[in-house]
């Protein structure tokens, strides 16, 4: 009698010991997962708001000019579509030009 009880506990202790390990194992690859998706949540967030952000500042200057005059004291100015160079050369370029005149 003693034997069954003994034999019926070796097999208890390890099943739930196999059990144990198959758990764990599952928890981790979880874990795993979890911080994957917090990555790629978080890296979708940024391009929200950096795409919000574009969608406002390209949308409503004069609600840009407003927060602006609210946060600062300075005064901003627009800018005509003349003034905006696409890049260093032909604002070199545009300098030579009215320097010669």
């Amino acid at each position: 009698m003693p034997d069954t009880k003994l034999t019926i506990s070796i097999v208890v202790f390890s099943l739930l010991l196999f059990c144990t390990s198959v758990i764990k194992n599952k928890t981790n690859v979880i874990e795993k997962n979890i911080t994957t998706y917090e990555k790629q949540i978080f890296d979708l967030e940024k391009e929200l708001y950096e795409s919000q952000l574009e969608f406002n500042y390209l949308t409503s200057p004069k609600i840009l000019q407003q927060k602006l005059s609210f946060l600062t004291n300075d005064q901003f100015q627009n800018m005509n579509i003349s003034n905006i160079y696409l890049d260093y050369e032909s604002f070199i370029s545009n300098q030579k030009k009215i320097t010669q005149k």
